[in-house]
């Protein structure tokens, strides 16, 4: 069995106190964190009705029919669990970066802090694999264990082939019909525009979506020097570059795809973040929740 894929303390520490908060109203049945479309008796006060036959009478405000000589019930709105899928990009492009700043280290990594903090949170998340093939790993669930499984998964993933969204995965997108959260870890180096219909699709499905661009120094800077062959490692596609002559363009191009990428979230009105995989992660990952608490 492959060992238990670990979280560094710092990490976990970074994230102990910084509740992910949800945007939206999610639906669910246990009691947690975020606000639910369903009224009951069990939270925080949400506003009065008149008092129809059937009522339990526990809930009618005994001193609103003092001043009133009129019967109304108490409504409160419950509290819920948020159901989470994280996607994560399993394709050969993620497999890119020196040591730790590895992007597809960085991506479960991330993956996994953001499991241990949901289910902290008694939120349900669920991991989703895409790359050669997609499959849901493990299904969402609010489960005491399920950190741990997730783990176990991230543990064992690989990174290899080529990044294909096909109708299996808008497929299994279409399954999840509840509202919640859709968490996307990906290079997003993509044939056309293949990451775009995985966003497009989860936005139709009312998915609150919260995209990590995650790219490695090397893709964003170029530091080389000289001249380099440079290999697509999804195709195997050969160029042989002069660094020197191209560095300036390269980071043009850059810039305008993760501008396409950002522009792309905006307009479907999903959360993009940029995740360099040298930055410490507890620091991007705590400027993205102070970010959402403060919302």
């Amino acid at each position: 069995m492959a060992s238990t894929f670990a979280l560094h303390p710092r990490l976990l520490a970074a994230t102990e106190d910084l509740p992910l908060l949800a945007n939206l109203v999610v639906e669910g049945f246990l009691d947690g964190l975020h606000r639910s479309p369903f009224l009951g008796y069990s939270t925080e006060f949400s506003a009065y009705r008149a008092y129809v036959p059937g009522d339990n009478l526990r809930h009618i405000d005994w001193k609103v029919w003092a001043r009133t000589d009129e019967y109304y019930v108490k409504q409160f709105e419950d509290d819920t669990n948020l159901r989470c899928q994280i996607y994560l990009d399993t394709s050969a492009s993620m497999d890119f970066g020196a040591g730790d700043a590895n992007k597809f280290l960085t991506a479960r990594l991330l993956a996994a802090a953001l499991a241990q903090l949901m289910v902290k949170q008694r939120d349900a998340p669920g991991l989703v694999l895409f790359g050669p093939e997609s499959r849901q790993a493990l299904p969402a669930q609010s489960t005491r264990m399920q950190a741990m499984e997730i783990f176990e998964l991230l543990a064992r993933a690989k990174s290899g082939g080529g990044t294909l969204l096909n109708q299996d995965l808008y497929r299994l997108v279409q399954t999840f019909s509840r509202r919640g959260l859709a968490v996307v870890i990906s290079d997003f180096f993509t044939a056309e525009d293949a990451s775009f219909d995985l966003l497009r699709q989860l936005h139709a499905q009312r998915q609150e979506v919260i995209v990590f661009h995650t790219l490695a120094p090397e893709e964003l800077d170029l530091p080389y020097e000289g001249e380099y062959v440079m290999e697509d490692s999804e195709t195997g596609q050969e160029v042989l570059v002069q660094v020197d002559d191209f560095r300036e363009e390269y980071r043009r191009r850059v810039s305008a795809f993760c501008e396409r990428v950002r522009k792309a979230c905006i307009d479907w009105e999903l959360d993009y973040h940029l995740v360099r995989s040298d930055q410490p992660l507890d620091i991007a990952l705590i400027a993205y929740l102070e970010k959402r608490l403060a919302v």
